[in-house]
């Protein structure tokens, strides 16, 4: 054993059984980690003895450490506020990080002053009573702060301005601009009506734009009954203008609903979150965050740290916050917010309504975020799987580069097809996809009807004299791959790497191998394997779709006058389905067929 892991060692038994913090630091003495635990010793000895020592990411983190330090707590609750104090003064690089916070500042209100302005800043400061609305991105705080400027009226430059003393001799441009109500000299406006405006602005940027708009209304039709019409004229442009910022921003909602939307995507280890800030039922702001190459990802908690990170100085927590799964610690978490936020906080995964289709919309810009931030990588990524997937079937560095895949559908037997596809070069080349309807076989035999569609692909190509692929991969266990092999060892084809890949356990089948192998869920070479296969799968139920449909359309068309199988075919592609064509109407049909057949085959469905 090293002196360094004795030291450490050592060191675990000075950690007391209670709850607190510990930092890890390397050997220049930086901290590298920092974390929270109910029992400081049981949690730090799991770095370094027993089973956590094996893991790949405290392997890596364990490896620089040389120091540990920790500082206890009474609570559990205290350990998470100190730890998330100590992750944002250290910004220790093995702690998931929200490392792009400086791209997301707030605006202030300087309630402070006696006449607030509304600015531009990155740092929170809560102690003077200064209210603060964000995190924006950058943009879109300016584009706030300039609406703010150029509709409210709110002083924008930095004088120290006393009420009852002129601080200029004259008002500077901005009120000649009507964009200030210039507090700087005395008579111009009031503290009183420089305060109203005030409040308006933090209604506004609250989100509460109904409150607001009403507020605005009894102003205007009071300046409009006292025939001051410059002043109604402006009140009623700036509702028209709130309004249309509304309406911009409004999702359904029944309810002026004040949550935040968390949607998650994750793909070889690289992760895309994307939030929806909804207030007052309004979608007000959005953000994305990336993370590359997150070692072990587990997904709980993974966004249980994202959680505490972006909510440590967010002054906005709302009442309720949706997540797409469950994080690890969920009542330590929630008790934290409500510290955080003073009252009580709803954290849920939800399961039905509204939430459920909130919830994947983030998802889905998740995802469309990750695939235009790490599309650069994509075919990098590709290759490594093709070149692992090679190495993992036995082939040594035999490159991969095009793969056919099958998969059989039918219900219960009838209209079988097995639908192939081809991935060339890490993409999907549709002009090579084909489909087979399974002529030979009776029922439903997956086996057979595998064997049927692999026999006449390559018997096919080599006919043609065609190159083979790189590798065939079969939707399915043991019982698809050997009818495939089957089929292959018959047509003499025997030197090209096959797979099955099963759906339930995700275990790969491979010849000439008893067991199959069973791949971490985010190896590369699995993830390849699984997004061939999901696509086959697609292919081929689609493609049995359309035969049903046809076939069922035919049959149902089979015994009407003057139908014959060209008008069987107009109709299939232009209605799809029997039920379609009953509920067409007769001026539907007579398009499709003419006046006198769309009408006799109307009247023939509706007799």
């Amino acid at each position: 054993m090293s002196a360094r892991l004795e030291r450490l060692k050592a060191r675990l038994k000075e950690l007391p059984e209670r709850p607190g913090v510990y930092l890890h630091k390397n050997a220049e003495g930086q901290v590298i980690y920092v974390g929270k635990a109910r029992n400081l010793r049981n949690r730090v000895t799991s770095y370094l003895v027993g089973r956590g020592a094996r893991d790949a990411k405290t392997m890596t983190l364990i490896n620089e450490i040389d120091a540990i330090d920790f500082v206890t707590t009474n609570n559990e609750l205290e350990a998470i506020l100190l730890e998330n104090n100590l992750i944002k003064a250290h910004q220790p690089r093995y702690n998931i990080l929200l490392r792009d916070d400086k791209s997301y500042p707030y605006l202030k209100v300087t309630l402070s002053e006696d006449y607030p302005r509304v600015v531009f800043t990155r740092r929170v400061d809560r102690k003077k009573g200064d209210l603060f609305f964000g995190p924006f991105f950058a943009g879109t705080a300016r584009r706030i702060l300039k609406l703010v400027a150029d509709q409210f009226k709110l002083r924008s430059c930095d004088l120290d301005i006393d009420e009852g003393k002129s601080a200029l001799s004259r008002p500077c441009l901005y009120y000649d601009m009507h964009q200030c109500l210039g507090p700087c000299v005395v008579g111009l406006t009031t503290s009183a009506e420089y305060r109203e405006m005030v409040d308006d602005v933090v209604l506004f940027l609250s989100g509460k734009s109904k409150e607001l708009q009403a507020r605005l209304g009894e102003r205007m039709y009071r300046a409009a009954e006292q025939e001051n019409y410059e002043i109604a004229t402006y009140y009623r442009d700036l509702i028209r203008t709130v309004e249309r910022i509304q309406a911009e921003q409004q999702v359904e909602s029944a309810e002026d609903e004040d949550m935040d939307v968390w949607g998650l995507y994750e793909e070889g280890n690289d992760v895309a979150v994307q939030l929806f800030v909804i207030r007052g039922g309004s979608v007000v702001d959005r953000r994305e965050l990336f993370w590359e190459k997150i070692e072990e990802y587990q997904p709980g908690y993974f966004l249980s740290e994202i959680l505490q990170r972006y909510y440590q100085d967010n002054l906005f927590i709302p009442n309720e916050i949706l997540m797409p799964f469950e994080v690890e610690d969920r009542d330590l978490l929630l008790e934290w917010l409500a510290s955080q936020a003073q009252r009580k906080v709803n954290l849920r995964v939800p399961q039905r309504g509204r939430g459920v289709d909130r919830l994947e919309l983030a998802n889905r810009n998740a995802r469309l975020s990750h695939e235009s931030r790490f599309k650069k990588s994509q075919q990098d990524r590709l290759a490594i799987a093709a070149e692992r997937l090679g190495t993992i079937l036995g082939y040594g560095d035999r490159a991969i580069q095009k793969i056919e895949s099958f998969d059989i559908s039918n219900i219960q037997g009838t209209d079988s097809v097995a639908g192939m596809v081809v991935l060339d070069r890490g993409k999907f080349d549709k002009n090579q996809y084909r489909v087979f309807n399974i002529k030979t076989v009776i029922g439903a035999d997956d086996f057979r009807s595998m064997a049927e569609a692999v026999d006449r692909r390559y018997r096919r190509l080599l006919e043609e004299s065609k190159a083979l692929p790189d590798m065939i991969l079969i939707d399915g266990g043991r019982g698809q791959l050997n009818a495939a092999l089957a089929a292959l060892n018959k047509l003499g084809v025997e030197e090209i790497p096959i797979a099955g890949l099963a759906k339930r356990e995700e275990e790969i089948y491979v010849p000439d191998r008893e067991e199959p192998i069973r791949l971490d869920r985010h190896d590369p070479a699995l993830q390849l394997l699984q997004m061939v296969r999901d696509e086959t799968h697609r292919f081929a139920v689609s493609s049995h779709r359309r035969r049903r449909a046809k076939r069922t359309l035919h049959s149902a068309l089979d015994d009407l006058p003057g139908i014959g199988e060209k008008r069987k075919r107009l109709l299939l592609e232009r209605f799809g389905s029997v039920s379609a064509i009953k509920q067409a109407s007769a001026q539907d049909l007579m398009h499709v067929l003419g006046r006198k057949v769309g009408q006799t085959l109307w009247d023939e469905l509706h007799e």
